[in-house]
């Protein structure tokens, strides 16, 4: 990386300096951050080819120009490269413009290989902090280097400085820079299947998302930070470097205070540069808006035009049906974490059997990207309009159409049981099907989440327990011992013919009839006893085991 700021008369006096302080065979040398030699300060990185670990100290004087030095030899420099060794003193100056002064190529190598691993830390850290959405998301190139540059503006406030060009402006041109050596990093990333490119957007690999998440969650990143504070406290106190540390803060300081600039204004926010698509667009994940901007944005009335907001779903739900009088309609889904009481008999009721997602950012992750999976895989699912994780906001399209628990309810009482309601019954069982082929459980698939709409297809709502993976048994169990407590004042017939129209759909859609026999297991049937009767449990259960027989039998004939 080069950009000439440098009086060449200088640069020739620090290599003779250089050469002079130092007896070990000079390897490299780079000057940091040149925007800041107007300020009369230049820093210089030196590494020597030692034998022996170095990290040595000088500060002279050039023409009025403090020339700060610090030496290490190449181990060591290396290290720091690859791993943050010595907390990452000598990886930052290679994440900013510097010129170099001796073997480029060796500066640019290991710039590349910097800049490599923190893209790698980085997406890893995206992948634990969006485990689902992460497979989603749109990220542009300019996202690692800011994120990469908050990190270490926020251990080193100065660093913010040196993006600053003598206007105090971020200048375009460190910008290019900084950004070249990211791009060859992607690169080699790309080609090693890590990340791949998409109209102009980067997007993590499922794989590596896959293989990432099946790892054992890994602390060093976590005492990397810390250590790397200690470290580069340890350096600060270090006497013959603290002046030349006091003085970038002085500076710092000048901007913040004396010159009212405040140096972090050029940062950009980073989550600026990651994009989620939604049926209406991608949106960023820095994306903000209250619920007044919300409907205008959403709705193209006029302003006169009335609002309506209704609450819809049960306690633990933030649901609301927004429409106008020109009856547009849509679904507002506010997520919020259940530290409180309200959480406390779900996490009683279920024990033992099922774990429910609690915190609401969770919730809405996984109801965002299983959404936008199943949907990509012919699955009906209510469209996603927008969505801000900042806000922990998702609005979705309304699903005209009837509940599949009123449906039920109908099956239960009716006289010979509904056979075409128990067709739709059947239908269901072959959805879901569908989604365990996929290797997705729905999480909470009680009727009341599922819509038979307008035009005959089975509409799956409220994803925000689903998941990759997961119990699917759960499902089946849930949907059958639910639909169970309808058929309080039915003929046993009613529910017998519900599991058998469900299963009988379950298996034309591919499902597992192992998942049907599992249904029996008490661990579900126990979940369900506090208000679905005995004897319905007792049907359900013994149906479900009967056809697991039967289909057993039929397939060794």
């Amino acid at each position: 990386m080069n950009n000439h700021l440098l009086d060449r008369n200088i640069a020739e006096s620090i290599l003779t300096i250089c050469k002079k302080e130092f007896s070990e065979k000079i390897l490299s040398i780079l000057v940091s951050s040149s925007y800041i030699v107007k300020y009369n300060k230049i820093d210089v990185i030196l590494i020597l080819e030692s034998i022996t670990r170095k990290l040595l100290y000088r500060r002279v004087t050039i023409n009025n120009n403090i020339i700060s030095i610090l030496a290490v030899d190449r181990k060591s420099f290396e290290k720091d490269v690859n791993d943050d060794w010595l907390g990452g003193v000598f990886v930052e100056p290679l994440l900013m413009p510097y010129e170099p002064l001796l073997n480029k190529d060796f500066l640019y190598k290991q710039e590349v290989k910097a800049k490599k691993r923190l893209i790698v830390e980085i997406v890893e850290n995206l992948i634990l902090e969006y485990p689902e959405m992460s497979r989603e998301m749109l990220i542009k190139p300019e996202y690692f280097m800011w994120e990469a540059i908050t990190r270490k503006a926020f251990l080193y406030p100065p660093v913010a400085c040196k993006l600053l060009d003598p206007l105090k402006r971020a200048d375009r041109k460190v910008q290019e820079l900084i950004m070249r050596g990211f791009k060859d990093a992607l690169n080699e990333l790309m080609r090693e299947g890590i990340i791949y490119f998409s109209n102009g957007y980067i997007k993590i690999s499922k794989e590596y998302i896959d293989a990432f998440k099946k790892k054992k969650l890994r602390f060093p990143n976590i005492l990397r930070k810390i250590r790397n504070t200690i470290l580069r406290y340890g350096i600060e106190v270090f006497p013959k470097m603290m002046h030349s540390l006091l003085e970038d803060y002085i500076q710092y300081a000048r901007q913040s205070v004396i010159e009212r600039k405040n140096p972090f204004s050029v940062i950009e926010d980073p989550d600026a540069f990651i994009y989620i698509p939604t049926c209406s667009g991608i949106i960023s994940l820095s994306n903000r808006i209250r619920f007044g901007e919300f409907a205008e944005k959403i709705f193209s009335e006029k302003r006169s035009s009335l609002i309506k907001v209704k609450r819809l779903g049960g306690v633990l739900n933030s649901v609301y049906l927004v429409s106008t009088s020109g009856r547009k309609k849509v679904v507002l889904k506010v997520f919020k974490s259940w530290y409180d009481l309200k959480w406390l008999p779900i996490a009683l009721w279920t024990l033992g059997t099922r774990g429910f997602a609690v915190l609401g950012r969770s919730r809405l992750e996984r109801e965002y990207a299983i959404n936008r999976f199943l949907s990509s895989h012919g699955i009906a699912v209510p469209k996603i309009i927008y969505v801000s994780p900042a806000e922990g906001m998702i609005v979705q399209e309304y699903v005209d159409g009837e509940r599949l628990a009123e449906v039920i309810r109908r099956i239960c009482s009716s006289r010979n049981g509904g056979e075409h309601l128990c067709s739709i019954i059947c239908k269901v069982g072959e959805e879901i099907a569908k989604v365990h082929a996929l290797n997705v459980s729905l999480g909470d698939c009680k009727p009341e989440n599922i819509k038979l709409t307008r035009d005959g297809h089975i509409c799956f709502l409220d994803l925000e327990q689903a998941e990759y993976g997961g119990d699917k048994v759960w499902d089946i169990a849930e949907f059958l011992y639910y639909s169970g407590h309808y058929a309080f004042f039915s003929s046993t017939e009613i529910p017998k013919r519900i599991v058998e129209s469900f299963v009988k759909g379950y298996l034309r859609g591919n499902g597992d009839i192992e998942n049907v026999k599992r249904v029996k297991s008490p661990k579900y049937i126990k979940v369900f006893s506090f208000f679905t009767p005995p004897h319905i449990l007792y049907v359900i259960a013994s149906t479900c085991n009967n056809l697991y027989k039967k289909i057993r039998k039929e397939d060794k004939e």
